[in-house]
Order: structure tokens, then sequence, then C-alpha cells
């Protein structure tokens, strides 16, 4: 035995019929006795989910969770065993297969266990013929699963027969079990939940993802409640961190004992929202005794939640023994699932296993009509077929059509960077559009289109109400647009539609059709010039649009036309909210600006002879665009600054 203790993160778990000496080999194993209620001692059962630590002769240590066997404490046996990572699977010599031993082999495939091995204990009890026909017993038993071909120990717990063989096997059981991912948030569903006097709530759980450390910020799920982490325990050692794979005490400030209950999740905060509706792929077992019909009422165990759910089948009236489909759970309490979790479910009454399956997507909705059912459908035979985060990613998006980042985070249960990273993949293959401005936004390819469709209706009447302009600015653009876009994400998407040959952005934000140029009429072009040369003939005494009306004599429509258009080139601005500055004088401004040894009212004026209403609305117009910076009663000309 090596002396040196090392904490892996593999969680292995007891299975098999009531009474077959599950608890009796863990504590001949591990020298712990996981029956703590006095129940459990005075009925010589377990009842509770049982906890111990093994140490390998390597030194390595893992979690042993003991679950009961007894028919009636399924509900503790699912629980135990849905974050497990292998099965030490027990018959009794004496007994063979029982009703339990059965059950929990389904469960165990429900819930998607892959490996383990397989104790025939009790051994002492019987005589060699005997132990050959419960060894061929379980073989039948355990073909076609994934407990076939593995090893089978024959072992006595009260004489110590063959525990030397039985460790060494699961030794290397533990070899072959591949690591959980210990990156991303922590995902911890809670066995047991218990006050310690001076320190407050303790959890404990077998941590399914992530990590988590000393002072991190935690959230209970589904009640919304943060929490910090004062202490962690693994195996009843104080560590600093605790990894997915590993059974966990978690000492917890902020939240008092009545808030926590078996079956709530312990998570990275802003991991997971709540949910009534969950979308699963849902199999009914071979050997379940009747069809699930729509809507009936079942008991869902997912995680260590025991809850009461209606099943609602999407494509079928009911389905029969072996069937598998895709479903709607809609529960009658709120829980926190997380995608690919697997779950079993019982019938309501009698209570008995008939089938589970895993979590498509936690955050359902009742589709409506055949329509709503098909798209349902299809969105999740696409999730069914690609499980990675990738093939996920892009299964919402084409669901919602288009979605913000934060939002999409929470959908696919994975943080803002990583979403990022996989939005950016995405759109290289072709698959999506992402744009990570104004916050982040993903677009299907389908509403790719129907936007660019929109925005070029919108541009196409534009160009109508108004041919003599070059384009639409972004701002209106945004403003008529059905789908809400801030003015940087419109222009990054515009961006982006412009390659496609249909669409042009100007230098200065104004939109317009590729194919578009604009005409101006013989009389539009004449105010425009008589405009031009009254602001020349003004000089620096800028006039007022209302001067410009009286001088040029156009119509009230046809001078705002004329304005708009020499605004757009460029030609002109509106200064001080009411004046007109042309770009010839505002280009002679800046030259006499920079001929004077100082800036101020008076020096300015001296050199204009135009009035202080005139001066002050040009020096502050040039202080907003960079050329000049007012210190005080001066202003000081900015250096390389050019005209816009």
């Amino acid at each position: 035995m090596n002396d040196t203790i090392v904490e892996v993160p593999v969680a292995l778990g007891t299975a098999g019929h009531v009474d077959h000496g599950k608890t009796e080999l863990v504590r001949a194993l591990t020298g712990v006795d996981t029956d703590r209620l006095s129940e459990e001692k005075r009925r010589g059962i377990t009842i509770e989910l049982g906890f111990a630590p093994l140490v390998l002769p390597d030194g390595r240590v893992v979690s042993i969770v003991d679950v009961p066997g007894h028919e009636r404490f399924i509900r503790q046996m699912t629980a135990g065993a849905a974050g497990i990572d292998a099965v030490i699977f027990v018959v009794a010599a004496d007994e063979g297969v029982m009703q339990q031993t059965r059950e929990h082999l389904e469960i165990l495939e429900l819930l998607g266990i892959r490996d383990g091995i397989i104790v025939l204990t009790k051994a002492d009890l019987v005589d060699e013929d005997t132990l050959s026909l419960a060894r061929a017993e379980v073989e039948e038993l355990v073909k076609g699963t994934f407990l076939e071909g593995k090893s089978i120990v024959a072992v006595s717990a009260v004489k110590g027969l063959h525990l030397d063989e039985l460790v060494r096997e699961i030794e290397t059981l533990v070899n072959r079990i591949p690591p959980r991912s210990a990156s991303g948030s922590l995902f911890m569903p809670i066995d047991r939940a218990f006050p310690i006097s001076g320190f407050g709530t303790v959890v404990t759980g077998t941590i399914y993802e992530g990590t988590v450390s000393l002072g991190d910020a935690v959230e209970l799920m589904p009640k919304e409640i943060r929490a910090k982490v004062r202490s962690l325990q693994v195996h009843g050692r104080p560590v600093r961190r605790a990894q997915a794979g590993q059974r966990a005490a978690i000492n917890l400030a902020g939240i008092s004992i009545d808030k926590v209950n078996r079956g709530d999740v312990l998570c990275g905060v802003g991991l997971l929202r709540s949910t009534e509706c969950v979308d699963v792929s849902l199999k009914l077992l071979a050997s379940a005794p009747i069809s699930l019909r729509h809507w009936q009422r079942v008991r869902l165990h997912v995680g260590t939640s025991d809850l009461l759910a209606r099943v609602s089948l999407l494509s079928k009236v009911e389905i029969h023994p072996g069937d598998e489909t895709f479903a709607q759970l809609l529960l009658e309490d709120d829980v926190a699932v997380k995608i690919g979790q697997r779950f079993v479910i019982r019938s309501y009454s009698p209570l008995r296993t008939i089938g589970g399956g895993v979590i498509l997507f936690p955050y359902g909705k009742r589709p409506k009509g055949k329509v709503g059912r098909l798209k349902t459908l299809q969105f999740l035979e696409q999730l069914k077929a690609d499980t990675s985060i990738e093939g996920r990613v892009l299964a919402i998006v084409e669901s919602l059509k288009s979605v913000r980042l934060e939002e999409l985070a929470i959908l696919a249960q994975e943080d803002g960077e990583k979403i990022t990273s996989v939005g950016e993949k995405l759109q290289r293959k072709g698959k999506l559009y992402f744009f990570g401005e104004g916050g982040g936004l993903f677009l299907s390819i389908s509403a790719f289109d129907q936007l660019e469709d929109e925005l070029k209706q919108i541009m196409e009447d534009f160009h109508g109400e108004n041919p003599h302009l070059r384009g639409i600015s972004l701002e209106e653009t945004a403003a008529r647009l059905s789908f809400k876009l801030g003015a940087n994400l419109l222009r990054a998407i515009v961006k982006e539609m412009q390659g496609r040959g249909g669409i042009t952005i100007e230098s200065d934000d104004k939109l317009r059709l590729a194919k578009f140029s604009p005409s101006v009429d013989e009389n539009l072009q004449k105010i425009c010039d008589q405009i031009i040369s009254f602001c020349l003939g003004r000089g620096f005494q800028l006039p007022t649009v209302g001067e410009l009306a009286e001088r040029v004599g156009a119509k009230e429509e046809k001078l705002t036309e004329a304005l708009e258009m020499l605004k757009e080139g460029g030609a002109l601005q509106f200064v001080g909210g009411e004046f007109v500055l042309v770009r010839q004088i505002e280009e002679e401004f800046v030259r006499l600006l920079r001929g004077l040894e100082e800036i101020t009212i008076s020096s300015v004026r001296d050199s204009t002879n135009a009035s202080r209403k005139y001066l002050l609305p040009l020096l502050e117009y040039m202080d907003a665009k960079g050329i000049t910076r007012r210190a005080g009663n001066k202003r000081i000309l900015l250096k390389n600054q050019k005209l816009n």
C-alpha cells in the first residue's frame, strides 16, 4: 500500500436488491458504516444514501456512494446513482437475481452509466454449484447491457474472502474511467443539507461539472438564492478546491438551512434558470407493463430531485414498451437542470420504473398547433443529432432566428466567452452570423436574409421619397426597422451585407441601395445655388433658415429638400440651432483663427466685423468639432485638426 494519499475525482456507486450485502461490502472495503440512521441500524437495511472513501493500493482515494436496495427507496437510489461514474453491481450468491436487481440495472442504463464490475456477495454461504448458478444467472441478466463482459468477483464481506481481488478489480476499473471535465461553472445537485453549530449551513453532493473553491460566489437553484463558500471538505478533510467527480461538503455563508432541500442545485452564479417545461428524448422500457399515454402523470427523478410531472408527447398519442420519442415534461414544481442530464420516470401509481432519457433543452415552451409541434420536433432532432457546443448553439440560433449573446449563454448553459468563440467559429464556417458589437447578436442565415430584405425595402422607400438625397441615415434606418438594433450593431450588420452587393454604406453612415444614385431636378438645383450665394454674401453674419426662406422665395417643402441635400453633401451645417453655415465660410473662419495670436470673442469680432450674436455659436461649433478648445475666456487652436 502506498503511503501517499491522493484524492481522485471518481465516484463509484453500489446497486442491487435489498439485503444483498451492499452496505456490509462497503464497510469491509472502507471501514466505514454508511448506515448512519438509527432506523437503518434497527431494521438492518439502508434507507438513505451513504458515503465512504475507498483507499486503493496505490494511495488514490475514490468515493463510494451506497444506495438503498428496497423498492420503497428507489427515489434515494436514483438520487445516488445519478452522480456516479461506474457501479459496483451487487448480487447475493444465496438468492441470485431479484426484482430490485433488475430494476436497479434498468435505472443504471437509463442514467447512462457505462462501466462497472459485478460482485457476488455472501459467497461463504453457498457451495460451488450454487455459486456457478448465480454467476450464470447474472451473466444472462446483463447480456446486452453495459455490464456484459465485465469482471465478476465472488466475495464474502464477513469473512474477507477475495476482497483483495475485488480491490484490484476496482483499481483497474478506476484506471479506465475517463476524467470528468473540471472546466466551466459548478453544477452540484444537493443530496444532504444540515446545520453545524457555529458554522451554519452545510450541503453535500457529487460535483457533476466544474469546480468550487473557497470564497466562491454560488447560487442555490431553483430558489435563486446567492451564497458564499465559507469552507470545503472532501471525505472529511478540508480542501481549498473540489472538482467534478468528487464528493464535497460545502459550508455556505448567507443562506439558512430552512431554505435548502434535497433536489436543489448548487451552481455558478447566473449559470442556470429555473424551469417548469423540459424538452427531452424519452424511452419507455421494454419491460414497462403498459404503454405511456400523452399527458400521463409520472414521477420524475433527475439529479437528486423527485418531482411530479405530466408527459406531453409531441408526435404521438401514446408510446409502447421499447419505444423512444421526443416529449416535453411539464413539471408541477420548478427545477434546475443541465443540458444532457439523464433522468428516470416512474409510474405515478403503482410506483414502478417505466422509462427515462436525456434532457435536450431545459427551457421548453409549449408549442401551439401542428406547425409549432413540427418546429419543436425539428429543434429537438437537431439537438440530439449534434450534442457538441457548436451543434447546441447552432440549433438554438436557428430555432430563435435571432438571439443576444447574453441570452444565448443562458440558454446554451455556457459562459459568454465560450459562446463568443463558438459564434466566431460557426460564422467562419458559414453556419450563422455573429456580431460582437452592441453586446453581441447571433442571427441565423434565414434571419440575416430577412433583415437584408427589410433594409432594402426601407432604402427603396426612402429613395422614392427623397430622390435628391444620397441615402438614409443609420439612425433613421434603425428607427424604421421592425427589429430593434443600436447604431453600432446595425453598422456592423450593414457592412457585412455590403459584401453581397445589394447595399452600400458611406463613410458618413448614409445607407443606400448599391444601384441608386441621387437625381436633382433643375428647379431644386437653382434653389441650392441661391442658398449658397446668399450665405456667401452674408459672410460671417450667418443667415437663419427664416431669412433664407424670405430671400429664396421657395416653398417650404422645396427649401427643406434643398437644405437636406446640401447638408448631406457636406456643403452646409446648422449652427447654434438656427444659423446656416456653408463650407466656404467655415473654411475661411478656420483660416482666420489660425492667423490670430490670441483667440477671444473680442479678437475674432475685430477681425470679422461680426457681432457676438454670430460669433458665439460659430466658436462653440469649432469647439464641438475639435478645431478649438476653450480655456477660460480664450480658445486654443488644436494642431492637426482638419475639416470633415
